[in-house]
């Protein structure tokens, strides 16, 4: 299956962000950062750039409602906010009785 391109926050070929089902506990924001898969770049902002800074594969986290903005922590990073899902289908799955 491919993946629709995207255009990245340099005006650069590249492929979206994609959700993944975990949520960070954050003590101070409860259940409000989700983590993401970069297939693509993982966009940042340093020294007036913007770069791949962690490369593809890399896994992130964005708050799961907000605005998008690039230059995000110590990397810059793109917050995108909007990010991708990919539907799985796995197998035969049972559901545990509780």
């Amino acid at each position: 299956m491919a993946i629709t391109a995207i255009t990245n926050e340099a005006g650069q070929r590249d492929y979206p962000y994609f959700w993944t089902s975990t949520t960070h506990k954050d003590e101070t924001r409860p259940a409000m950062m989700a983590v993401y898969f970069a297939f693509g770049r993982a966009i940042g902002r340093m020294g007036g750039q913007i770069l791949d800074v962690h490369g593809a594969g890399a896994q992130r986290s964005d708050p799961k409602v907000g605005v998008p903005r690039l230059g995000h922590g110590p990397q810059g990073d793109a917050q995108r906010i909007m990010n991708w899902v990919r539907v799985v289908r796995g197998g035969d799955v049972t559901p545990a009785k509780p």
